[in-house]
C-alpha cells in the first residue's frame, strides 16, 4: 500500500512547490486546479497539469480549522478555495484503505473522500483526476488508482443520468436505454 502513495507523489512531482494559477468551482461541488504553463485544449485554456476533484466529498482546512466543505454555499466555496491560488502544493497523502486523499497547500489541507451520494459507483466514477502532459491521466476512484490515456472515452454526468449502456447481455451488440426513448 505504501507503493500507491509513492506512485501518486511521483506523478505530482512537476507541480510540487508551485501554487495553482487558477482554482475554480465547477458544476455542483467539482473543483479544478490549473498548474504549469497555460495550454489551449478543446477551446479552453487550462494548465499543462489539471487536477479535477470530481465525484467526491471534500473539506478544506487551514490548520485544524475547517473553512468549507463540498456541501457549503457556492459563494463561500469560491472565496475559500481561491485562497489556494496563493499557496504551493506541498504534499499528497493517500490512504488506500479509506480511498481518502489529502492535498496539502502550505498550511491548507483539502481532504477528498469517496462520495456518499452515488448508490452504485462504477469504475469511471472517479473521486479525482490529474491530467498530465502526453495525454495521461491519473485517476483515483472505486476501481483504485489508474494511469491511462486522457483521451480514453469518459461518460459525462448528464449522459450518465440519461443513458444506461448494457453490453454484457450480448457481447456481439450493445443495447442502449435512454430517457428519451421512455
Amino acid at each position: 500500500m505504501k507503493d500507491a502513495v509513492v506512485d501518486i507523489r511521483q506523478y505530482f512531482q512537476p507541480v510540487f512547490r508551485t501554487p495553482p494559477w487558477k482554482v475554480k468551482l465547477g458544476v455542483g461541488s467539482f473543483l479544478t486546479f490549473e498548474f504549469g504553463p497555460r495550454v489551449r485544449a478543446h477551446g479552453h485554456v487550462r494548465g499543462q497539469w489539471h487536477l479535477w476533484i470530481y465525484l467526491s466529498n471534500w473539506k478544506l482546512f487551514r490548520g485544524n480549522r475547517q473553512l468549507v466543505d463540498s456541501d457549503a454555499d457556492r459563494n463561500l466555496i469560491t472565496v475559500a478555495t481561491r485562497r489556494l491560488e496563493e499557496k504551493a502544493l506541498t504534499n499528497i497523502d493517500f490512504n488506500a484503505d479509506t480511498r481518502e486523499t489529502t492535498f496539502s497547500f502550505d498550511d491548507f489541507r483539502l481532504v477528498v473522500s469517496p462520495s456518499d451520494y452515488l448508490d452504485h459507483p462504477g469504475d469511471r466514477d472517479n473521486y479525482w483526476m490529474f491530467f498530465m502532459p502526453k495525454n495521461e491521466v491519473l485517476t483515483v476512484g472505486p476501481a483504485g488508482i489508474r494511469v491511462e490515456p486522457s483521451d480514453a472515452p469518459r461518460p459525462l454526468i448528464d449522459e450518465k443520468k440519461q443513458e444506461i449502456e448494457i453490453s454484457e447481455i450480448n457481447p456481439k451488440r450493445d443495447i442502449r436505454l435512454s430517457d428519451k426513448d421512455a
